[in-house]
């Protein structure tokens, strides 16, 4: 019995004052077997006298914070009262008093009632003695306070909860601080999409409910912005993240309810698709966002309409992770791209062989020098005035790799990759130094020795060593300037135009020749022949092919030669490959061509023969 009277004290005392529930817990250590009764007689009457104090009393004690409010909630009753700091919390007048428990609960967020109603009911339904909770309840302003109640819980014989009791304290800075800090790891800053961390587990959650529920499918598409960059140089400073908000909001007009759009990094964005039931409903998401950015986005003060290449990774029960979707997404995604853009492509389990022959390649690829498998080629230029065809004029450097178990490589099937791995720098240096060194030891200088041109791609043009590399394999070999010449594509110059211009003034003064090549193929080549300090033009093949089935090729073959002649340039017309287009291009006053019907790529002990006539001309 004594047990009992002193529970039911110490749980009393416990709600109304820490000091007399911790002496209630020493009275409680020092009973021992000889003094119980005298001691449980103590307990009993500690306890009628704390039992006697009021609420009132209860909550003019201190808080364990200046910031807490203290609350005492009579169960039988329904009445609920709170001290001063309460009113002061929530912006009520001092004179206000509640009450009534309901006015308290008509303050509770919607949303957080039924919770609170579980919390009550589960804590005082039980046997414990401690509540908390936390909900938001509205200001006087108007405005939401999230609060966090904790008190103990008075319960009589029968362990009926009768009372509650505690603090509570404004959590709501707390809260916001918790909930920005989510925000920050979760979702993407400039967008507002879920981040590339937060888009992953929700691929995660879809590839989880699949698995449980067996005929449930998904897809997974990986959708990347067509010629971003551009666009974000073209409208300068900001433009960029104001595309990628209004993309991003268009996007989300395309996806269904439930479905997911997030962002993985850059112009790159994932689309889920939960409960795909046939392959066709994620092509028709894909043919929907094509469909949508036929609309102009509406970007600072102007309309753009761009397109997007999409890569589309459907459910595969091989594939285990979120990351290996993406991953599928994107090789589709580049595919697409390598179409062309403005499309969308499925995923192939070809396709990630190909990426294991790609980085494959690459890791050669870093040795190929050291290794001695790099060659340099040339395909000669023949001069075309005066109807010769036999004079030769110059030669064009083409890479090529002699690996030990694929065989000879053209530069297509390993430059793109020198290019995305940044060692076009050092294979274009090398190749550039050998260029130079071969013509030297092949045709000395003189006033009719055969000139070279070599290709640059955008990394060694935006190199700032690029004019120290050049003079140097210049002086190494010996090699007049005026032999040598650069090759740029319009691609090239794109990336850093002001930064193009400058390194090729530079060189053009050095007396470099700098050459455009694939003229005609790109979007501003025109604009860029008043801009840039270009000598000569090299027309694309594509053009020259179909001179003699297409009106229209040999119209632009006709204008771009009438454009370089006024503007005093040379031209260069490639892939000659026919009688009847070398003839043609003859007629039209074209000066140099070169192509298969002339001659293939030499190496260079080949050039030697072909160099002899010329360099008796030259000594005559």
């Amino acid at each position: 019995m004594s047990v009992l009277i002193l529970s039911l004290a110490l749980a009393a005392a416990a709600a109304c004052s820490a000091w007399l529930y911790r002496r209630l817990r020493r009275l409680q250590s020092e009973l021992d077997a000889q003094t119980a009764g005298a001691a449980a007689a103590l307990v009993q009457a500690e306890g009628r006298r704390i039992a006697q104090r009021s609420s009132g009393e209860w909550l003019l004690l201190p808080a364990r914070s200046a910031q807490e409010a203290l609350w005492d909630w009579d169960l039988a009753d329904d009445r609920i009262r709170f001290s001063a700091r309460w009113r002061e919390m929530l912006g009520l007048p001092p004179e206000e008093v509640l009450t009534v428990a309901d006015e308290w609960r008509s303050r509770v967020h919607p949303a957080d009632r039924a919770q609170v109603l579980v919390d009550i009911a589960a804590q005082t339904a039980g046997t414990g003695d401690r509540f908390s909770s936390e909900h938001r309840v509205r200001h006087q302003s108007g405005r939401w306070l999230t609060l966090q109640w904790s008190g103990l819980i008075v319960r009589d014989h029968d362990g009926k909860a009768i009372r509650v009791a505690g603090s509570v304290r404004d959590a709501t800075a707390q809260r916001s601080v918790e909930e920005q800090a989510r925000r920050d790891a979760f979702y993407d800053t400039i967008t507002g999409l879920p981040n590339r961390a937060l888009g992953l587990d929700l691929l995660r959650r879809a590839i989880t409910r699949t698995r449980r529920q067996g005929e449930r499918r998904f897809a997974a598409l990986v959708v990347d912005i067509d010629r971003f960059k551009a666009q974000n140089d073209a409208l300068g400073h900001g433009a960029g993240d104001a595309l990628l908000q209004a993309f991003a909001r268009r996007l989300g007009t395309a996806v269904r309810p439930g479905d997911v759009v997030a962002r993985l990094g850059a112009d790159v964005f994932v689309l889920v698709l939960d409960a795909v039931h046939e392959p066709d409903e994620a092509e028709r998401v894909a043919d929907r966002v094509h469909l949508l950015l036929k609309e102009p986005l509406r970007v600072l003060s102007h309309d753009l309409v761009i397109t997007a290449s999409i890569g589309i990774a459907l459910h595969d029960p091989s594939t285990e992770t979120a990351a290996d979707y993406v991953r599928n997404g994107e090789l589709a995604m580049l595919e697409a791209k390598a179409l062309g853009g403005a499309r969308h492509v499925v995923y192939r389990a070809e396709m990630r062989e190909g990426v294991r022959h790609r980085a494959s390649l690459e890791h050669d690829l870093r040795t190929a020098i050291a290794r001695g498998e790099m060659m340099v080629w040339y395909q000669p230029v023949f001069s075309a005035r005066d109807g010769a065809t036999t004079t030769l004029a110059g030669f064009e450097a083409l890479l090529r790799w002699a690996h030990p178990s694929r065989g000879l490589l053209g530069p297509g099937e390993f430059v793109p990759v020198a290019e995305e791995t940044g060692m076009i720098v050092p294979l274009g240096t090398w190749a550039l130094g050998e260029a130079c060194r071969h013509l030297m030891a092949l045709a000395p200088n003189g006033p009719h020795a055969p000139w070279v041109s070599v290709n640059l791609a955008a990394k060694q043009l935006a190199d700032p060593a690029l004019i120290e590399i050049v003079d140097r394999a210049l002086d190494v070999s010996g090699l007049e300037p005026r032999r040598l010449r650069l090759e740029v594509t319009e691609n090239v110059i794109l990336s850093d135009e002001d930064g193009a211009r400058r390194a090729l003034e530079t060189l053009r003064a050095r007396g470099i020749g700098i050459l455009m090549d694939d003229f005609g193929t790109g979007h501003a080549s025109l604009s860029y022949l008043h801009r840039l300090p270009i000598g000569s033009i090299k027309i694309d093949r594509y053009f020259v092919g179909r001179m003699d089935v297409s009106a229209e090729c040999l119209e632009i073959v006709r204008s771009v030669i009438t454009l370089a002649k006024s503007l005093s340039m040379d031209v260069v017309a490639e892939g000659v490959e026919q009688e009847a287009q070398l003839t043609q291009l003859k007629a039209l006053g074209c000066e140099h061509v070169q192509g298969f019907l002339l001659s293939h790529p030499l190496r260079p002990e080949e050039t030697r023969a072909m160099l002899a006539p010329a360099l008796r001309v030259a000594a005559s």
